[in-house]
């Protein structure tokens, strides 16, 4: 793979893709509908001549297949976090479908494994695709998922909310290493295996990240379970949330469990989580003491 696109490049997991396939010695088209990104990706990466960027609408395959020329593949993240739209991740979809067919390119798919089973899977299981399933992403960039809401709190100071009960342990995976870990991947010239599970770092329950969490900011945060009416509310509030939730519940999907793994040693909980940490306290002005 000489050349590859990132949609929604100026996303956390866009901007971790981008810098590992520039890393890997990969030209990489950034394509995101915010010039405002792509104009802080220019500046980031001012000092390389191997990024280019286009701005564009993500469900427009023709803007797309303008964007597109000359690239071996296509990289895209579907409910990587928790605020997608079926419909929009549809349109998307379709449309970088529509470009993989008309220019040969690899289309390398990054899927949350807590994403609604079955869903869109008439797009998602043709074979020319690489499919990777990633448990919760963290990291400095990454926002709106579970895990970051929990980090958020603990920045804040404020009492800590989690999902599941206590007991039942997942794996999270830092951004960095999703990205190193699928540049790494779409560059095989093999093409045996056409799914993978990224792994994780070793599962741990909530009381366990929380407390690695109160650790770098050197507290112990008030933690509590969101259950009950709390927990119904945000169900009977967001018509999809109910699904999500009872997967997230039962900890890491079967359908993700039985795909062959990927990933070498990579950031530790204590090192993740205290960058994690530190950006989120920048971003809300904190003066905080965070230790790696």
């Amino acid at each position: 793979m000489k050349k590859a696109m990132v949609l929604r490049a100026g996303k956390g997991m866009g901007r971790a893709l981008i810098g590992s396939l520039i890393e890997a010695g990969a030209e990489v088209v950034a394509f995101s509908g915010s010039r405002r990104r792509l104009t802080a990706l220019e500046e980031a990466y001012s000092g390389t001549s191997r990024l280019r960027t286009a701005l564009g609408d993500g469900r427009n395959p023709q803007e797309l297949l303008t964007a597109a020329a000359g690239v071996d593949a296509i990289f895209i993240g579907i409910y990587l976090t928790y605020d997608e739209h079926p419909d929009r991740v549809r349109e998307r979809l379709e449309a970088v479908h529509w470009v993989s067919e008309r220019t040969g390119a690899k289309v390398v798919l990054l899927e949350g494994i807590y994403r609604p089973d079955g869903e869109h899977e008439d797009l998602l299981s043709d074979k020319r695709h690489l499919r990777l399933l990633c448990p919760e992403l963290y990291g400095p960039n990454v926002s709106n998922t579970i895990v970051h809401y929990t980090l958020k709190r603990i920045a804040q100071g404020k009492t800590t909310k989690y999902v599941g009960p206590p007991s039942v342990k997942r794996e999270y995976l830092y951004a960095d290493d999703a990205a190193r870990y699928a540049a790494k991947l779409a560059m095989r010239q093999s093409a045996d295996t056409t799914a993978w599970r990224l792994r994780g770092g070793p599962a741990i329950s909530p009381p366990e990240l929380i407390g690695i969490a109160g650790s770098a900011v050197q507290a112990v945060p008030s933690a509590v379970r969101i259950g009950g009416w709390k927990l119904r509310l945000l169900e009977w509030q967001a018509s999809r949330a109910k699904d999500i939730l009872n997967r997230y519940e039962k900890g890491d999907s079967v359908s993700a469990r039985s795909l062959p793994e990927y990933g070498s040693e990579g950031t530790s909980y204590e090192s993740g989580v205290a960058a994690t940490l530190a950006r989120i306290a920048e971003k809300l002005g904190n003066k905080t003491n965070i230790r790696p």
